[in-house]
């Protein structure tokens, strides 16, 4: 796996002498319930970020306490930063408070934030880094805002029996017709406009597309490294760099044009002379292809990705060994409709401790779901009859 640094790279601080830090002001005391003399705070603001941030604490309180913690301590804020979205039981795994404190990061911070992304994917998730800057131009709460419209769903359709079927049929499809093709004049609106707004921000706003520039950097050299490692038959230390950087057109790519910057560096004009006096357009088409036939494609493959499996609808193949936890919660309805035999013969050997389990991915999840005797008594009960028909 391609090595990520482990330094947290924290901003220069003033040293300050011993009779300044021994004048910092008390906290106040006070009395416990038993008249005991008490402090009736630590004074400690890194303490506060710490203990009181929990799931679902409001971003308004992070934002008011992250100032103060990093007055107070700017490196062990920074610390508490990658607490916030330690998965792998290095911290408390919450994506929302790290993303807010992520966005105050490079609204005070920038550099702070853009020199320290390998190591938060280390903390986290490769996925993280174009989440930011997916976040930073669509907005802080852009993935509450997607949920709440798609939560809302579709509002049914009342037709008037008084109309013969026929009449009915002709309008329904002619309805249908008229929907799609609005929604595909609005999905290229769409995407022109949010390729419009990253090209705008990235030329616009340096603090942007310094962390865009490095959030490229640090997929390109893993990719790079992997694809060595790749080539050297070293399988185990491929990183997950594949499988999180953005697929070519997709959400992530189109908003932040992310693709494009790292086939620019994977493959740079003069490493190959093909490249000489060509248009740049016709440039950037060509690089982009390549870092999906040449580097994603093959890396993905070598990882054994149970969604390669899945989207080429190759259920036979599926490594249920290398499927997530959460995955596995997920797809596991899908697993048993369309390979019942192999999935269910996977869960009883993981009962029985025979099988052989995603370590890795499943340390990832919480603790409460890594409970494989529950996850089979789940499935079990889902599909009871196939089950015991087997």
């Amino acid at each position: 796996m391609a090595a990520l640094p482990k330094l947290l790279l924290g901003p220069p601080a003033p040293k300050t002498s011993a009779d300044s830090s021994s004048a910092r002001t008390k906290p106040p005391k006070g009395r416990t319930e038993n008249s005991s003399a008490t402090y009736l705070s630590s004074g400690d603001p890194c303490l506060y970020l710490f203990f009181h941030i929990v799931p679902d604490t409001p971003s308004s309180y992070i934002n008011k306490q992250l100032p103060k913690s990093w007055a107070h301590n700017a490196l062990t804020t920074l610390k508490l930063i990658c607490n916030l979205r330690g998965v792998r039981g290095t911290g408390k795994s919450d994506k929302e408070a790290f993303f807010t404190a992520a966005f105050w990061l490079h609204t005070n911070h920038p550099k702070t934030l853009a020199c320290n992304l390998a190591s938060f994917a280390d903390f986290g998730c490769f996925k993280d880094l174009p989440e930011i800057l997916y976040r930073l131009l669509e907005g802080q709460d852009i993935k509450r805002s997607v949920a709440a419209v798609f939560n809302k769903g579709k509002r049914p359709r009342y037709s008037s029996r008084r109309e013969p079927r026929e009449e009915r049929v002709v309008n329904a499809t002619e309805r249908a017709k008229s929907e799609k093709e609005k929604a595909s004049v609005l999905r290229k609106q769409k995407f022109a406009a949010m390729a419009n707004k990253a090209v705008s921000r990235y030329e616009r706003d340096p603090d942007y597309r310094f962390l865009h520039e490095r959030v490229s950097d640090v997929f390109a050299e893993c990719l790079k490294s992997d694809l060595e490692n790749l080539n050297s038959a070293q399988l185990n230390r491929i990183s997950l760099a594949a499988k999180w950087c953005p697929s070519l057109d997709s959400s992530f790519d189109r908003a932040t044009l992310l693709c494009e910057r790292i086939a620019r560096k994977v493959f740079p004009r003069e490493s190959c002379p093909e490249y000489d006096g060509v248009l740049e357009e016709h440039y950037a088409y060509r690089v982009r292809d390549r870092l999906r036939k040449e580097v994603l494609v093959p890396l993905r493959k070598a990882l054994e990705l149970p969604e390669v499996y899945m989207g080429a609808q190759k259920w036979s193949s599926v490594p249920y060994n290398r499927v997530a936890s959460v995955a596995m919660k997920l797809y596991k309805e899908t697993f048993f409709k369309h390979d019942i035999v192999r999935f269910s013969k996977y869960l009883v050997d993981v009962k029985a401790g025979e099988g052989e389990h995603c370590g890795r991915c499943a340390a990832a999840a919480r603790d409460h779901r890594l409970e494989f005797e529950r996850r089979v008594t789940e499935l079990r009960s889902f599909s009871g009859r196939e089950w015991w028909r087997i």
